[in-house]
């Protein structure tokens, strides 16, 4: 689709805030061409807005916020991953608090089946895009414990837009595994937006104290022996891929090319889109 998109009419969502201490609320509404994606905090004096921007990122322990002055829009990725799955350009998304609803599955499911029940409508305004020309390399060497390992992030130029992520877990051999697809309306609904979240065996406390209602049916809980709940094989690759999305979203843009991660999270995958902007020319944005 050359045209950009808004959706048909105004949708809610309920969930949990992020911390998992409060009901969470959204609403997404049509917005003009070249709006883009912009956030309002209806609960603050004055409804103040945040574009999304990378300019405006922050990486929680966890999850990918935006942040200007003192207005945050916490938790954004699998909100993102739906409007930039579905291919829409122009939304606007109305909170009754900072944090976007966390749903059931902890994924990008319930996001996207209210985006598509709103309907998606094209608006006479090309879409833009951001086209890989060369290849751009973020890359990061970490201790963990006794361990060394890297971590990177690699676009190429591609005519489509493909996800490539790669998932290691040396000590957890059902965790290592590979996720690629062809990102499209038709393969995001059917391939990725039911990708669940994980945590591994070791952290799962932690998040609990985090998260306050989590429970082992919300998330995928790996110890690396079982396998049988997943929804696919590489489910938790998959939603490595998601993240993914949702981050790239930060760009404002659809991208044109192929992006390959390993062990990388939101933290890289922000400073891939930092780096695209500084390496891409004008004839990169369209």
């Amino acid at each position: 689709m050359d045209n950009q998109t808004t959706i048909k009419q105004k949708v809610s969502l309920m969930g949990t805030s992020i911390t998992g201490e409060d009901d969470a609320k959204v609403t997404f509404y049509p917005a003009p061409p070249d709006t883009g994606i912009v956030f309002v905090r209806n609960d603050l004096a004055g409804c103040p807005k945040v574009k999304c921007s990378f300019e405006k990122a922050d990486v929680e322990y966890r999850w990918t916020s935006l942040a200007e002055g003192d207005v945050r829009i916490e938790h954004t990725e699998h909100a993102l991953a739906a409007i930039f799955g579905l291919g829409l350009d122009n939304v606007l998304i109305e909170l009754e608090q900072a944090s976007l609803p966390v749903t059931t599955d902890y994924a990008s499911k319930e996001f996207t089946q209210v985006l598509k029940g709103a309907g998606i409508v094209e608006q006479p305004f090309k879409k833009g895009r951001i086209k890989i020309h060369k290849p751009i390399i973020v890359y990061k060497h970490e201790g963990l414990e006794v361990m060394e390992y890297e971590k990177f992030l690699i676009a190429l130029p591609y005519d489509g837009f493909k996800l490539t992520y790669m998932l290691d877990y040396p000590k957890l051999p059902l965790l290592s595994q590979v996720a690629e697809m062809d990102v499209t309306p038709e393969t995001f609904v059917k391939e990725l937006a039911d990708a669940r979240s994980y945590v591994i065996e070791s952290e799962f406390e932690e998040i609990v104290k985090l998260t306050g209602k989590v429970s082992t049916h919300d998330l995928v809980v790996r110890s690396g022996a079982e396998r049988g709940e997943w929804q696919w094989p590489n489910e938790p690759a998959r939603h490595k891929v998601l993240d993914l999305l949702g981050d790239l979203g930060l760009l404002g843009k659809e991208v044109q090319g192929h992006v390959i991660g390993f062990r990388s999270g939101h933290r890289l995958n922000l400073e891939l889109c930092k780096k695209i902007y500084e390496e891409c020319n004008d004839d990169c944005f369209s």
